[in-house]
């Protein structure tokens, strides 16, 4: 749910203390190779300090995650003092309170940082500019709100949520007199601490994965007697393939989709792309060829994903709640990557039959204008039976999602309109739509589809991988097992 972030209450200026240097944390150990130990020490400058900075950013997280909590509590204590929803009140002190963003604003944003936008013209531009200046004032509103709710209600901390091992029983705050505990915390925290920990896992491999590479290379280059440039440019350079035109055109007609703009207006980027492809290709190659005869023992690993209590609430589904593999799809159905995502799925969970308990919720993105309104239409389907059928109908025609649109389709299926009309115009479903979008952001879900089986998040977004998923939740639940 998009609630208020609340902002610092402005304090009188005084002359703090001064702050004490932070010490250098002593170098750790990365990855031995042939003996010789590589450590963050060896890291870029910047790399090193997001490494060391993880326990400050997992801190300020938890942290976050409370004050969002808060600002939960307050909203939907104020929603009810005032007799409505909480979906009601934030519309009403925010979303309708959204200035229109203009032309001259998106100009004066777009001139003033053109060099973020890497050669893309303004008319390009536009779309993206407009909804970041619209998420600024939206965001500007909602800190507004949060402030005004935290006079209204007393707001008192408790323990600091970031206390390692915290008993489930500690309150964290107090908000109009109701206590937020620990265990109200513990499903929201994991996707963020573990967020945080992947980030920081990738892009310390990544870097030592170049260092290993490097000098995997000068050893080689040493023991032939030549430079290593010499050897990147006897396997690498000279052997990068330059696409045809045959190839160029090949690649835009399987991918024209994806592309924006012709063929004539993307040639050359296209080539340059698979060009890039090409070298990649190689320096694995080389890659793979150092590393195969080396001895290479690296002393990190990557942050075990974190399985996650999903519920299912009272959403769509398909399949017996009792069967050993549940998976659960938060979806927008204005989302192309949903769209695209659901014949896969279809097709994949009709080999399994009844093994499978599939449940769909909710969660539109903010972005696509008509994707909350079409959740609600989709539950207004369901009430009539038809929620299945009604939604493969939405992401086949996401391009057409305007509320006469989302009606007509309700008549192609043969729905009572007047009912169907009726509860989408009253907005009957939209506390449904937001209470399954709260429930998404408490799992960690930042976009769509995503989607978990037995409570883990699928990482990759293909036939394979769900099947992959399958089989290893199915194996697990014959075991007890996490389905790791």
């Amino acid at each position: 749910m998009a609630t208020a972030q609340p902002t610092s209450t402005p304090q009188p200026a005084t002359n703090p203390p001064p702050i004490a240097a932070k010490p250098a944390l002593p170098p750790v150990p990365i990855v031995v190779v042939n003996g010789q130990t590589f450590t963050t020490a060896d890291l870029d400058p910047q790399v090193r300090e997001q490494v060391e900075a993880v326990a400050d950013r997992t801190v300020a997280a938890k942290r976050e995650v409370l004050d969002t909590q808060i600002n939960t509590m307050l909203l939907e204590m104020e929603a009810k003092r005032r007799g409505l929803s909480t979906h009601q009140l934030y519309e009403l002190e925010v979303t309708k309170r959204i200035p229109t963003i203009t032309p001259a604003q998106v100009k004066q944003f777009f001139d003033a940082n053109k060099s973020q936008f890497g050669g893309t013209d303004l008319a390009d531009a536009s779309p993206q500019i407009q909804a970041y200046l619209h998420d600024e004032a939206q965001n500007q509103l909602a800190d507004a709100l949060a402030n005004r709710l935290r006079k209204a209600f007393p707001v008192s901390m408790g323990a600091d949520v970031a206390t390692p091992n915290l008993a489930n029983e500690t309150v964290l705050a107090t908000v109009g007199g109701v206590p937020i505990k620990a265990s109200q915390l513990i499903e929201r925290l994991k996707p963020v601490v573990y967020k945080i920990q992947l980030e920081t896992y990738q892009i310390e491999k990544q870097q030592m994965d170049q260092l290993v590479n490097n000098q995997l290379l000068l050893t080689e280059a040493t023991a032939k007697g030549v430079g290593s440039e010499e050897i990147i440019r006897a396997e690498i350079s000279d052997k990068v393939h330059t696409p045809t035109d045959d190839e160029v055109t090949k690649f835009y007609n399987e991918n024209k989709e994806r592309i924006s703009g012709d063929l004539a207006s993307v040639r050359n980027q296209v080539a340059i792309y698979l060009q890039n492809e090409d070298r990649q290709r190689l320096e694995k190659a080389l890659s793979d060829r150092l590393r195969k005869n080396a001895q290479i023992r690296w002393l990190i690993s990557e942050p075990a994903q974190p399985v996650q209590v999903i519920s299912v609430d009272d959403d769509p589904s398909i399949g017996p709640a009792n069967a050993p593999v549940t998976i659960v799809e938060f979806t927008d159905f204005q989302c192309p990557a949903c769209a695209a995502m659901h014949p896969v799925l279809n097709e994949v969970l009709k080999s399994y039959g009844d093994k499978i308990h599939f449940v769909v919720r909710d969660f539109p993105l903010n972005q696509h204008e008509w994707a909350r309104k079409a959740a609600e239409a989709a539950d207004a389907a369901r009430a009539q039976g038809k929620f299945f059928e009604y939604a493969a109908l939405l992401f086949q025609r996401q391009k057409a999602l305007d509320v006469p649109s989302l009606k007509k389709y309700a008549s192609e299926l043969g729905l009572n309109r007047a009912k169907f009309d009726s509860e989408l115009d009253n907005g009957v479903y939209a506390a449904e739509v937001q209470h399954d979008i709260s429930d998404g952001e408490m799992y960690g879900v930042g976009s769509t589809p995503a989607i978990f089986i037995n409570g883990l998040m699928l990482r990759i977004l293909s036939a394979d991988s769900l099947r992959e998923a399958i089989d290893r939740a199915a194996a697990a639940s014959k075991t007890g097992a996490s389905p790791q």
